[in-house]
């Protein structure tokens, strides 16, 4: 690592969240041979918070995006655990004017307070989840895209893909799942929320919910105002469902309070 230039990429992280006093620790990255640690330094802001990493990399751009990866999955976790839009952007002072200049009051009028323990247990998820779950990883990061999405058609699909990634991932072995996704993601429904009777979702759901998704992929979807507001009355029982069906795989696979960092 002593080869490597050592780089401190600035970030806002833009949301209803906030933190009393500022925050600095050490924070692994990396697996085995190749594992080392970045300096993290979180400080208040008007729009959330303020956030330094220090990242290995030859050049400033792969050090950005390095480091724009590794806060970004901690973000996604924090997003999901709070449900609350939270959005990473690389610290440019134009930001911020535009911001101020469209914003009547400047800041969010209620924030979620952060401690150290809340930043630490999201970096330990995501970490876990990289390693042993990526898939799960992966499905809250579309989680969290769909939570600060502001385009109807974007926000379903993010939402959706949540369904199907998991869908295809977490199912138990049965002769349904050799029919396709959408049999995949019926046996993983089954799997984690019980027989169908007991999903509360109406019926036929995941067939609609399937259809809707290639009418908007392929083109097949309407773009009038009354298609945008049709596909956006889908989206509260589609944004539900996708956080119901991640939050019991978490509580199947692992246990929300080994996370808690209780060392510093």
């Amino acid at each position: 690592m002593n080869n490597r230039k050592v780089w401190e990429v600035d970030f806002d992280v833009v949301g209803p969240v906030s933190i009393p006093d500022p925050i600095n620790f050490r924070q692994e990255k990396g697996f085995d041979q190749h594992q080392f640690y970045s300096d993290i330094s979180l400080r208040k802001d008007t729009f959330g918070i303020k956030a330094s990493i220090t990242a290995y990399a030859d050049t400033i751009h792969i050090a950005e995006t390095v480091a724009y990866v590794y806060l970004g999955r901690m973000i996604d976790v924090l997003s999901l655990e709070n449900d609350i839009p939270i959005q990473l952007n690389k610290h440019e002072g134009a930001y911020y004017t535009e911001q101020r200049r469209v914003s009547n009051h400047g800041s969010y009028k209620s924030r979620r307070l952060l401690n150290k323990s809340d930043i630490i247990t999201a970096f330990k998820m995501a970490r876990k989840f990289e390693i042993e779950q990526p898939k799960l990883l992966r499905a809250i990061g579309w989680y969290s895209k769909g939570k600060i999405s502001k385009n109807t058609f974007d926000q379903f699909l993010a939402f959706w893909n949540v369904i199907e990634i998991l869908g295809k991932q977490f199912h138990s072995e049965t002769e349904r799942i050799s029919k396709g996704v959408k049999n995949k993601i019926y046996q993983c429904f089954t799997d984690y929320f019980g027989n169908i009777e007991f999903w509360d979702l109406p019926e036929r759901w995941i067939d609609e919910m399937y259809e809707k998704r290639n009418e908007i992929v392929h083109g097949g979807e309407d773009t009038t105002i009354e298609a945008i507001n049709a596909t956006s009355e889908l989206i509260p029982l589609l944004e539900l469902t996708s956080k119901k069906i991640i939050d019991r795989i978490i509580d199947y696979h692992f246990e929300r309070r080994k996370f808690i960092h209780l060392d510093f």
